[in-house]
């Protein structure tokens, strides 16, 4: 069970990273522009709590939940966690830097690190990989960690995976061999 897991992580993690690209660098210089039905905020700790519906916008990265919860620390980089349901859960989505690819995410709980720029999504993870409009990539399971600057994934099953059985599944989209440029 671990071979195969493990083989399977191995896999996508070597797909991705044939293609590699990043996300959308212009989006950190973006402002957040965040809509929900309910906002308290802390200013002595930076803590912002958004309730209802909540959608935030931030460039080319969305993110949807029932519940927001947005930090910023002292050099201002944000870290949101975004909650959502079984039946509802948090989504995010982000265009990949110099594609026409986006990185569409689902879990009950997403939580986005702006410093370290990582995802890590929690029970019913699910992520793809979308090229002009078509799915391309899809992993799911209980936990999956991404690191957009470096396009790692970690993926681990359990109770709460997506997938019948606790187990992590791949499915992956057939490549086209790249041409050799021309003489």
């Amino acid at each position: 069970m671990i071979r195969t897991s493990f083989f399977t992580s191995l896999a996508f993690t070597l797909l991705l990273t044939a293609n590699s690209a990043q996300a959308e660098k212009a989006d950190k210089n973006k402002p957040a522009i965040i809509d929900s039905a309910k906002m308290t905020m802390n200013e002595l700790t930076q803590t912002r709590v958004f309730e209802g519906g909540v959608s935030i916008v931030k460039g080319t990265m969305v993110i949807s939940a029932e519940r927001l919860e947005l930090k910023v620390d002292a050099e201002g980089y944000q870290a949101m966690t975004a909650t959502g349901t079984i039946g509802k859960p948090a989504r995010f989505k982000q265009k990949r830097e110099g594609l026409d690819e986006i990185v569409e995410a689902e879990s009950v709980t997403l939580f986005f690190d702006g410093k370290a720029d990582t995802i890590l999504l929690s029970d019913q993870a699910i992520i793809r990989r979308i090229a002009k409009g078509v799915q391309q990539d899809e992993v799911r399971g209980a936990v999956i960690k991404y690191a957009n600057q470096t396009e790692f994934y970690e993926v681990k099953g359990g109770p709460t995976s997506s997938d019948a059985g606790g187990r992590v599944r791949t499915i992956l989209a057939p490549r086209q061999a790249t041409p050799a440029p021309s003489k």
